[in-house]
């Protein structure tokens, strides 16, 4: 049961980490709090209607923690391999996860987490925000639980080839998971081009029910779409 639970918790912070980042780079993963007169008034960037092929070289994947004092998770390693991370319309790809984490509380209803995305304007060093569009981009979500299920209705790959669950709810523990293959799904004709290619700053917060930080990831990542 012990072994269980650990692999649990293994499985939420993978689902929160890569499914709602890297998924959410490509798919809309749940409700957002932008209401109809906000989204009238957001303005697609202009520098994401330039051409779709990312012009600078991938950058490799790095992370660090943003958390508060006395967050309860924590992520002491985290890996990501190969970069670029290789999106496909039509064919799923496989990257290599690995992770070491914990948490002192239980994760449950209640939950809710922000992304926060910037990415490379082309030939310059500069990360501009992406707006929240269409649910995809920068948006907040107030229901983690919710999002998981929207994100991965079914459990990805690396869940059930371990008999792991990817929802709610996870129990308070630390966890050790090694390398391990994990499937993005084919991205079909529904991903913004601007989301295509490019170099991404993304920013995971996660919060309780009462609005208290449970802690807080930056990551910065590659990804290319193959033609």
């Amino acid at each position: 049961k012990t072994r269980e639970m650990q692999m649990r918790f293994a499985a939420a912070v993978a689902a929160l980490v890569l499914g709602l980042a890297l998924q959410g780079l490509s798919v809309p993963i749940g409700t957002t709090q932008v209401t109809k007169h906000e989204a009238a008034t957001i303005k697609q960037p202009s520098f994401l209607n330039k051409t779709a092929s990312a012009p600078n070289p991938p950058l490799p994947f790095t992370w660090k923690t943003c958390n508060q004092p006395g967050d309860p998770t924590s992520i002491s390693d985290l890996s990501v391999d190969p970069s670029p991370v290789t999106l496909s319309k039509t064919e799923d790809r496989t990257i290599t996860v690995s992770m070491n984490a914990g948490i002192t509380v239980d994760i449950s209803a209640g939950t809710s987490f922000s992304l926060l995305i910037k990415k490379r304007v082309p030939f310059t060093t500069t990360y501009e925000k992406i707006p929240c569009l269409d649910q995809y981009g920068s948006c907040t979500y107030p229901d983690l639980c919710g999002s998981l299920e929207t994100a991965m209705p079914t459990c990805n790959d690396w869940f059930t080839k371990h008999k792991l669950s990817c929802h709610c709810p996870f129990a308070a523990q630390t966890i050790s998971v090694p390398p391990s293959s994990f499937t993005i799904p084919a991205v079909g004709d529904t991903l913004p081009s601007w989301l295509a290619d490019g170099d991404f700053q993304v920013t995971v917060t996660a919060l309780d029910g009462t609005g208290g930080e449970l802690g807080c990831l930056f990551m910065q990542l590659s990804i290319r779409l193959d033609p």
